[in-house]
């Protein structure tokens, strides 16, 4: 059981960077420009149990989105036991701050004041105008001059020691599912259809997710972690320097992952950036999931049309075969789950040795590789070489010269032996040195005189 503790304030006031620094992590996008936050983002205090939740910035601007943001902040305030209410000692006390405090003291839960931004020269000038809100415990603090996180660590410990506590958040070690697509692919709404609520904002404007979002979720056999990430575009389309950010902790998030799902937009068909996605999974070296989505606006005709177009895009990666989900109803969607877990304990496996040997044995047999000038590359044995990709390491000799269709022909050729199913296989080679290579034969005393005699005799 774990104490929680929602992080809330205007925009741009440094929540998420007081995130980062008490997680010890880089988990939430931190930038000069406001209202960057919009999602929920969870994570434990470092070395602690305690969870910490960032929020978006609450404003008072009528817009769908923010009225979404403002839904998400009050969840979070909900699930929490403490408040951590940050404001901004720069700007000073604003209206804002004063709306967000009537809210806050409707909750009945502890709040800490945080006044952030502080400069060590002016820090006793802050204290009289942050009063009138009324907060019995404040503190003064600065990422920038190490300011008040001695006093912040001592309310960390109290908490942490303390008997207010919820409902038991585990960001351990679990099955993490990374989500990922171009915008508006569903992403998000395949999160909330999986969690049965909605957990990750949904918007037909593209962009509306902009960081990478972590949700604990239980399936029926295993603790999973559900990764919601932004939507991924072309470099050349990237022209925001927060897209960049967002861009790059998907990336992160694809690393980061054991499994990761490709959602496509089946009401765009497969396009390029689909494939470029694809390709930096494999590369990167995830098991990855196809899934199409938005079947519902598909007739049988047109899932057939778009069935074959990915399997001919995908011929690099003929083992995979497109699934077709809607996550807006949840057809399929369970089913696609299902799949990414088997994908995953296929990927731990363990890889028998003498298996592996028989399997390349039979290969080589069935198709040897071709000659490269006057010697056949020889492929004398194999091994094990890791997991989650799996991966072999064959050792021979003159192996630098194996034709890439060849290594195509094994890897398909092992994927089927080993039933790995969607599961993407990685083959390294390692080349055998001949051990007397460029090391001169020396001769014995007597090897030499028999040398001589013989030359003697040759020339008689």
């Amino acid at each position: 059981m774990s104490s929680v503790i929602a992080i809330v304030g205007r925009p741009n006031v440094g929540k998420s960077t007081l995130f980062n620094i008490l997680t010890g992590s880089k988990s939430a996008i931190v930038a000069d420009s406001s209202g960057l936050t919009r999602d929920r983002q969870y994570g434990n205090v470092k070395n602690s149990s305690l969870v910490l939740i960032d929020t978006g910035g609450i404003s008072l601007e009528e817009s769908d989105m923010s009225e979404a943001i403002k839904s998400q902040t009050e969840n979070a305030i909900q699930e929490s036991d403490h408040i951590f209410f940050i404001v901004d000692a720069i700007d000073g006390l604003l209206p804002l701050d004063e709306v967000i405090a009537d809210l806050l003291r409707k909750q009945n839960k502890r709040i800490t004041l945080i006044i952030n931004k502080v400069d060590n020269n002016k820090i006793d000038s802050y204290s009289s105008e942050f009063d009138k809100l009324g907060f019995s415990e404040s503190l003064k603090v600065s990422s920038a001059h190490n300011i008040g996180f001695s006093e912040l660590k001592t309310i960390l410990n109290e908490l942490e020691d303390s008997d207010e506590i919820n409902e038991s958040y585990s960001f351990t070690e679990t099955l993490k599912i990374s989500i990922i697509g171009r915008p508006n692919a569903g992403k998000s709404t395949l999160v909330n259809q999986l969690l049965g609520e909605d957990r990750v904002l949904v918007s037909p404007i593209s962009g509306t997710t902009r960081d990478s979002i972590e949700v604990p979720y239980k399936s029926n056999s295993n603790e999973i972690t559900l990764i919601d990430t932004a939507g991924m575009r072309r470099k050349r389309s990237i022209k925001d320097e927060t897209e960049k950010f967002s861009v790059s902790k998907s990336v992160e998030a694809i690393k980061k992952a054991n499994v990761v799902i490709l959602l496509i937009d089946s009401s765009e068909n497969i396009v390029d950036q689909d494939i470029h996605l694809l390709g930096l999974t494999l590369t990167i070296g995830r098991p990855v999931v196809i899934a199409a989505n938005k079947l519902d606006i598909l007739d049988k005709e047109k899932k057939i049309v778009l069935e074959n177009n990915i399997n001919r895009k995908i011929r690099f990666a003929q083992y995979l075969k497109p699934h077709f989900i809607s996550a807006k109803k949840g057809t399929g969607v369970k089913k696609l789950l299902r799949k990414a877990e088997e994908a995953y304990n296929t990927s731990i496996k363990e890889l028998d040795t003498s298996a592996l040997n028989k399997i390349l044995k039979d290969a080589v047999f069935n198709q040897q590789p071709s000659m490269s000038g006057r010697f056949r590359p020889k492929l004398r044995y194999v091994h094990a070489g890791g997991k989650n990709p799996p991966k072999i390491v064959i050792h021979g000799n003159n192996l630098k010269e194996l034709k890439d269709s060849y290594t195509k022909y094994l890897e398909n050729f092992f994927r089927e032996k080993l039933n790995l199913g969607e599961t993407p296989l990685s083959i390294r080679y390692k080349e055998q040195s001949n051990p007397f290579r460029n090391k001169p034969n020396k001769l014995t005393d007597r090897q030499i005189k028999k040398r001589k005699r013989i030359v003697k005799r040759r020339k008689k």
